[in-house]
């Protein structure tokens, strides 16, 4: 008995050839754009024993993420000011960690096991670094001296203790605050001057608070530019307004003068 078949020029005759029934023409075979036939084709070693490039690959990822860890340590030591340090390590370095597991999830294929490896290493190797990572020297307070000059309201010049704290790194004072009040106001004031924020605050700590910020705020007086190696010595035009919605109208509402401050070195 002859085969069965499907009968010539049916549509089960085209099928099976790769024509198209409507044209006759041949029918483009399908492509597999991600190649995910040939990943689940492609045999799968197993992760044990390890070869070794198994071995240098697990090293050189358990080093990336402790040189990841340590850098970030390290930046996050610095001043307040080098913040955009910090962000980069964090956002920038974790976004392309993030990315390149993905990839290698969909592109090289799903193996999950060898995925969750690579993000154990190098988490772990970060968690190493910031642990032991080198960092700058921390912030440190030392007593200095100082001389406010108001001219509104008009007062007799303020001289007292002033604390000086070095900012972390201590190669430059981040915040000058006056141990001893300022004098001339309808209560005492403490002076806050903040050089790395740029932040000038003048407050009696209960219904009084005259603030400024930015550049303005801690611009020299005309005519004086030079301060001393690491801002230990220089001076300040004082511009301040009231800012607290519970002043009462005993409270000035403007204070303006001239901040002059000397410091010492850090200590070794």
């Amino acid at each position: 008995m002859p085969p069965i078949g499907p009968a010539p020029g049916s549509r089960d005759q085209h099928s099976a050839s790769g024509t198209d029934p409507s044209s006759g023409t041949e029918a483009p075979a399908s492509k597999d754009l991600l190649a995910w036939s040939d990943q689940e084709a492609e045999p799968r070693r197993g992760l044990l024993p390890p070869t070794r490039r198994d071995v240098a690959t697990a090293v050189a990822l358990l080093v990336a993420g402790f040189a990841w860890g340590a850098a970030l340590a390290f930046t996050e030591s610095l001043p307040v000011d080098f913040g955009f340090l910090v962000f980069v390590l964090q956002l920038g370095v974790g976004l392309v960690f993030i990315v390149t597991l993905v990839h290698r999830l969909l592109f090289r294929g799903f193996h999950v096991d060898r995925v969750v490896i690579v993000a154990a290493l190098v988490v772990g190797g970060g968690a190493l670094g910031l642990e032991i990572g080198p960092t700058v020297p921390p912030a440190v307070t030392v007593v200095g001296s100082y001389t406010f000059t108001p001219t509104q309201p008009a007062a007799a010049p303020t001289q007292g203790v002033l604390a000086c704290e070095w900012a972390n790194g201590r190669w430059r004072i981040g915040v000058l605050t006056s141990t001893t009040p300022i004098s001339g106001l309808p209560t005492p004031h403490t002076l806050t001057v903040n050089l790395l924020n740029r932040q000038v605050q003048l407050a009696d700590g209960a219904s009084s608070t005259l603030l400024a910020e930015g550049d303005s705020a801690v611009q020299p007086p005309p005519g004086e530019t030079a301060r001393g190696a690491g801002d230990r010595t220089g001076a300040i035009a004082i511009d301040v307004l009231q800012v607290n919605l519970a002043a009462g109208p005993s409270e000035v509402n403007e204070v303006r003068g001239t901040f002059r401050w000397t410091c010492p070195g850090p200590p070794a």
